[in-house]
C-alpha cells in the first residue's frame, strides 16, 4: 500500500451506506461467487471497501466489482489491510 503522497487520484468518500458488491471466482468450490462490503472510498482508478467477517481475497486477484450506482468494472485486488477480528479493509484498482 503506498503512501497518501504517493496517490496519483484524489480519493473520494462514498455516500453514506454505499455498497461495494465483489464478484469473484472461489477457487475451492470452483464457483463464482459474491461479497458485499461497506464502500469507504472512490478514485479515479479504483475504491476501498470494508468487508465484515471473513475474506477470501488474495493480493492480485481479479474479481468484478461494483461501487453504488458505477457499473462492473473488471478489478484486482491491489491490498488488503485487517483492522479488527472480523473487519479487514480492500483496496481494488480498476483494470483497464
Amino acid at each position: 500500500m503506498s503512501g497518501y503522497k504517493d496517490r496519483k487520484h484524489t480519493r473520494y468518500s462514498a455516500e453514506p451506506n454505499e455498497l461495494v458488491t465483489i464478484y469473484y471466482l472461489d477457487e475451492s468450490t470452483k464457483k463464482t461467487e459474491q461479497r458485499v462490503g461497506l464502500c469507504q472510498n472512490e478514485s479515479f482508478k479504483g475504491c476501498c471497501g470494508v468487508f465484515v467477517g471473513g475474506v477470501s481475497f488474495k493480493q492480485g486477484q481479479e474479481v468484478l466489482c461494483k461501487c453504488g450506482k458505477l457499473p462492473i468494472v473488471k478489478a484486482k485486488v491491489s491490498w488488503i489491510k485487517k483492522l479488527e477480528d472480523q473487519i479487514t479493509q480492500v483496496g481494488f484498482s480498476m483494470i483497464t
